[in-house]
């Protein structure tokens, strides 16, 4: 966006996507005069919703369509909020980084400025002055051939001149840099601002994005100066968008020279100055506004909902000395903007819109995760709330089956949970869920591979209809769909679930007294462990199994498991598992050393875990008791290795040894010694302390001996003492919302968060080198970040909340 003379402009860019099946149908698209539901003025972060037209000969046409095809489209995970726009009197302000139908205030409103109200719904590219995008910058169709981006384009398909009724429309979207007013970023900056999401209500194949005017700029006079072109200062910028979706390639279809296609992602090739126009605009002067990226992007594949991350690039040609919305001061600590000291308000307007080749008849659904199988009857739904979709990590083909079981047509299921058919023949079908592809063809139809679920995966349903119900047998095939001419046949449903984890345990106790009992709960007292388990949809973090189902699948046979005082019996359900009241009572006389039962967790679909974990516990017989170690951790505190070791029991213990070995040594040495208690039935912790050298790998473990002699050794932990160049960083710090913690080691990492009076406040997984954390519930104050790696390396570090 530029500010030329305090001369209203506008900054523009559009988005528009498209499906294809046959080019001869025409194309569906959104139009400026197709009455989305919530049409009218922003500002809005309310989600949009539009109708597609039909436009039969592809020549800006419009008919209804049948049946109805609509996109939906929202904000999701705003980085920028609490931002206030200013005060304006006929619209409602937002305070988000990206809203709906805003764009910069005039120059005569009022400090601070706030934002003008734009249509929320309106031609494609709408521009203040004649530099807006042109048709042949699009191509609407992703059966068109593709045209290389050009100075003079040649797309096709797309009206952005005329009267309402002819003219293609789409959504108004304006990301602002006043959220960035005054910030420490450089000129090249690149700012995340939260994600654009597409959703169609049902799937579609290869969408088409179609932009227009990605890129503005803002100038201003420095005060004092005469008014000479010279003397303005630029800051220039523009929106980009990267694609979230995976399992999908793009086609650049058509453009103007400034539009750039990187992978997957949208971007203004013009570094230096990505100006407001797509094309030059002769009355624009004494400036020069061209610089915006326009054109045509087919995304290659099956998809129902899109999702764009949306980042604020800052050109390198900014002569201001900022890159983003800032007064700027002079030498002498003077603002440097005439009006009045005006605040600056400005950012790049830009539309999203949609068109698709019409379909022929199709046939389409959804693979579901059904959390509680069809404990409702309803696999869409899990207690009322949409179930997530699934593609179970790209392992899943969905076969077209003819009426006498042969697969006609094969297709991956879409990363998004989707799959679809297009251009199914006239005739009755079925669908069938499995990993196996098929060659089959409505030619040659070839015999239906079987019908199996990637490991660890279990059918719980199939329906055809988005409302509750069931085909009543679940066997991973549909029941029979009947395609007439012209049908569009949707919601041929697939439900699937994971199955839960049980934790296998092996717990050290004194011998026991003869009908003692003791209770499977540390918190009780009690020594033993609390059954515990994880699932992927109920419990994706290992923990206690507190009001979970659990079976006991195995009973003891040298002891009695009570439950509630009550024996449970084999393959018994505890509904909601109460650790302080499931018991052992050790019911013979002469103990064989060790008591076992197997236990599953059940999960929410009422699935148990196939592979029931086995609960032993053992005590001394002939023998002294092992020392049964609980934990043993490695903490870097700057360049010392803090190790901390518990023990759940021991008996006849003497001592522990630490041993150290390096990267290049693989023998072990003493590094020292540490007495044992003896004998506990309680948790007892230990710790020592070794101050590392710089770049070399240290591997620590124990050497755990009892009373006789006899020693066993620790699993090993690893540390080692690098630059801080190199170790773990976070950023920023201090923190507004959120923040990215960068250099971890490989593999899960548990981030817990403290305050400072020692309370976890937050706990997270990040199975990679890097991720985000969002603090944003946190109250202000300093925090203590805990980072323990699943080989036991555990860093720490304080971070400042805003």
């Amino acid at each position: 966006m530029k500010k030329n003379y305090l001369k209203r402009n506008f900054l523009l860019a559009s988005l528009l996507l498209a499906c294809s099946t046959i080019y001869a149908q025409g194309t569906l698209e959104m139009t400026r005069n197709g009455l989305p539901t919530n049409n009218g003025f922003g500002t809005s972060i309310n989600p949009m919703e539009v109708t597609f037209l039909n436009d039969a000969a592809n020549l800006s046409s419009f008919t209804a369509n049948t049946p109805s095809l609509t996109l939906n489209l929202s904000f999701r995970n705003q980085v920028f909020t609490g931002f206030n726009y200013g005060t304006n009197s006929i619209n409602t302000v937002q305070t988000t980084g990206l809203v709906f139908g805003a764009g910069p205030s005039l120059a005569s409103d009022p400090a601070p400025q706030g934002a003008t109200p734009y249509n929320r719904y309106n031609i494609i590219g709408q521009y203040g002055g004649n530099g807006g995008p042109q048709d042949p910058m699009f191509t609407s169709s992703p059966s068109a051939a593709p045209t290389p981006p050009s100075t003079t384009p040649s797309g096709s398909g797309i009206k952005v001149a005329g009267s309402n009724a002819s003219t293609n429309g789409g959504f108004e979207l304006f990301t602002t840099a006043q959220v960035l007013y005054n910030s420490a970023n450089v000129i090249g900056s690149r700012v995340y601002f939260g994600d654009v999401v597409l959703k169609f209500n049902r799937p579609v194949t290869n969408p088409v994005i179609h932009i227009a005017g990605l890129g503005g700029s803002y100038r201003f006079l420095p005060a004092g100066l005469p008014d000479l072109v010279a003397n303005y200062k630029n800051i220039f910028f523009a929106t980009e968008l990267e694609l979230v979706n995976t399992g999908l390639t793009s086609t650049l279809m058509s453009g103007n020279q400034f539009v750039q296609l990187s992978g997957n992602n949208i971007l203004n090739n013009n570094d230096v100055n990505p100006n407001g126009g797509s094309v030059l605009d002769a009355f624009e002067t004494p400036f020069n506004n061209l610089g915006a990226a326009t054109g045509s992007v087919r995304l290659n594949g099956t998809v129902q909902e899109v999702v764009y991350r949306v980042y604020l690039q800052s050109g390198t040609g900014s002569s201001a000395g900022y890159p983003w919305s800032a007064p700027g001061l002079d030498a002498n600590g003077i603002p440097l903007i005439t009006g009045a000291q005006r605040d600056p308000f400005t950012g790049d307007i830009w539309y999203i819109s949609a068109s698709m080749d019409k379909p022929t008849q199709q046939v389409s659904g959804n693979i579901y995760v059904d959390r509680d199988g069809l404990q409702d009857g309803d696999i869409n739904k899990s207690a009322g709330v949409d179930n997530p979709k699934t593609n179970a990590e790209g392992f899943l083909y969905a076969n077209l089956l003819n009426t006498a079981g042969q697969v006609v047509a094969s297709t991956p299921v879409s990363s998004d949970g989707t799959y679809l058919f297009n251009n199914v023949p006239v005739g009755t079908y079925s669908v069938q869920l499995t990993v196996n592809a098929s060659a089959g063809t409505y030619a040659s139809p070839a015999i239906a591979p079987a019908t199996v679920l990637p490991a660890g995966y279990l059918n719980t349903g199939e329906f055809v209809g988005n409302t509750p119900g069931n085909d009543g047998t679940v066997n991973g095939k549909s029941a029979d769909v009947v395609v007439a001419a012209g049908d569009i046949k949707v919601e041929v449903n697939f439900g699937i679930e994971r199955v839960p984890n049980s934790d296998p345990y092996t717990t050290g106790i004194t011998t026991p007294a003869l009908n003692s009992v003791i209770t499977l709960n540390p918190s009780n007292p009690s020594p033993l462990p609390v059954l515990s388990g994880s699932d992927p949809e109920d419990q994706p973090i290992s923990g206690s199994l507190a009001n979970k189902a659990v079976q006991i699948t195995t009973l003891p046979t040298n002891s009695q498991l009570l439950y509630n005082g009550i024996p449970v019996i084999a393959g018994q359900i505890i509904p909601s598992y109460n650790p302080a009241l499931l018991q052992i009572k050790f019911t013979i006389a002469t103990p064989a050393g060790q008591t076992e039962f197997f236990y599953a967790y059940v999960d929410a679909a009422g699935v148990p875990d196939p592979t029931p974990a086995r609960y032993r516990v053992f005590w001394p017989n002939d023998g002294p008791l092992p020392i049964v170690l609980d934990d043993f951790t490695a903490v870097k505190i700057n360049c010392n290795a803090n190790l901390v070791w518990k023990t759940s029991s021991e008996l006849n213990s003497d001592k522990f040894e630490v041993e150290v070995s390096t990267a290049t040594n693989n023998e072990f040495t003493k590094l020292g010694s540490i007495a044992a208690s003896g004998s506990s039935s309680t948790s007892k912790t230990y710790q020592f302390n070794f101050s590392m050298e710089s770049g070399v790998i240290y591997y620590f473990r124990l050497k755990m001996f009892n009373k006789d002699g006899s020693f066993t050794y620790s699993i090993i932990r690893s540390l080692t003492c690098t630059d801080d160049r190199n170790d773990i960083t976070i950023r920023p710090n201090p923190i507004a919302d959120i923040f990215t913690i960068r250099g971890m080691q490989k593999g899960r990492n548990n981030i817990s968060i403290y305050s400072n009076d020692g309370k976890l406040v937050k706990n997270q997984l990040i199975t990679n080198t890097m991720g985000d954390v969002n603090i944003s519930k946190l109250t202000p104050g300093v925090y203590l970040v805990r980072i323990l790696n699943d080989n036991g390396s555990i860093e720490t570090r304080r971070i400042v909340k805003n």
